[in-house]
């Protein structure tokens, strides 16, 4: 099924940046002081990942959901509860956002573990809710 697949590789593409981004991240934590570069590529990274989100999720709401619900009208609370999953990621990214673009001009980064982890984590379950109903779903189109 078409909505199927393109909905795998999307995820999975989206699922590199957000790994990518919470390396960054991590790796601002963990150095001993933070050079303007590489503050400046987590932020440009940030803002790909932000657009790849928006993205990513009108797609799915406007486009992919819809449809499978018509197809398969007994998938529909579970369509309702990844759509409800979706604000709680973007809920989490502009958190972790705000940390980050807390002071543009002078790369001062409070430790952003929490607000990263907890991301990371919204992400993550979406995530493996999504990839546990598309192999439902390949199974009811077999």
């Amino acid at each position: 099924m078409d909505e199927l697949e393109l909905l795998h590789d999307d995820h999975s593409l989206l699922s590199s940046q957000v790994v990518h981004v919470v390396t960054l991240i991590k790796s601002l934590r963990d150095s001993g002081h933070i050079a303007a570069s590489h503050f400046s590529e987590v932020l440009r990274q940030m803002e790909i990942l932000r657009q790849q989100l928006l993205e990513h999720f009108a797609f799915e709401e406007e486009e992919a959901f819809p449809r499978l619900d018509d197809k398969y009208p007994t998938i529909r609370f579970k369509l309702e509860q990844l759509q409800a999953q979706h604000d709680g990621v973007l809920v989490a990214f502009e958190a972790l956002r705000s940390v980050l673009w807390a002071d543009t001009k002078e790369p001062r980064v409070p430790d952003p573990s929490a607000s990263c982890d907890r991301f990371e984590s919204e992400f993550e379950l979406h995530a493996a809710a999504e990839a546990a109903l598309l192999r439902e779903l390949a199974t009811m189109a077999t």
